[in-house]
């Protein structure tokens, strides 16, 4: 494991767990979008794309003693990971079949038995899985995205008037907002659940 221990590279990517829902996922690099879409729904989903670098075998190693140690499914598409996880450690896993994020979703939820909401979570952040919570204005005003929109020449009062509720991230504190992005979020949500 090129000299890292186990308890090493635990300390070294220590995430807080918070309790929310109920069940609680860790994904391999290829389900970065499906990793994305879980905190989306607001399931707790740690995904192997933040275990930056590492080797292909410290990181089967360090997911296969996170999903053990914090009592996570493994979500994979790597077939020796899986079996390796089910086999030798007793871990919940689900070889995750297809490419389509959305069929990806349908295999997660009949799998375990999820409910997904109706509409989207404004509970974890998508991108690193930290809690959301409301957003000050000055965090707002002072926020890297909205800082991106200024430079576009944005009315950036109009803006935030226009979506009055913003959300930050504990962890990254990305700000979110419910625009445009969030409708199509909502649309592939309702999808999901049956709400056409």
């Amino acid at each position: 494991m090129g000299g890292l221990s186990i308890q090493k590279l635990r300390q070294r990517y220590v995430i807080q767990v918070v309790t929310w829902r109920h069940m609680k996922f860790l994904a391999d690099r290829m389900l970065g979008r499906l990793s994305s879409w879980l905190r989306i729904l607001g399931y707790d989903t740690l995904s192997a794309n933040s275990f930056d670098g590492l080797s292909n075998a410290e990181e089967d190693t360090l997911m296969l003693e996170l999903s053990g140690s914090e009592k996570r499914a493994l979500l994979t598409r790597d077939t020796q990971l899986h079996t390796r996880a089910r086999q030798k450690c007793g871990i919940p896993s689900l070889l995750v079949q297809d490419g389509d994020v959305l069929r990806q979703l349908n295999q997660v939820r009949n799998h375990y038995g999820l409910v997904f909401p109706e509409e989207p979570e404004t509970v974890r952040c998508s991108v690193c899985n930290g809690m959301l919570e409301l957003a000050s204005s000055e965090e707002i005003s002072h926020s890297h995205e909205i800082n991106k929109l200024r430079a576009k020449s944005v009315d950036i009062e109009k803006f935030v008037q226009r979506y009055a509720r913003f959300y930050k991230c504990s962890q990254c504190s990305k700000i979110f907002w419910k625009g445009q992005h969030w409708r199509n979020m909502a649309y592939k949500t309702r999808l999901l659940s049956g709400q056409h």
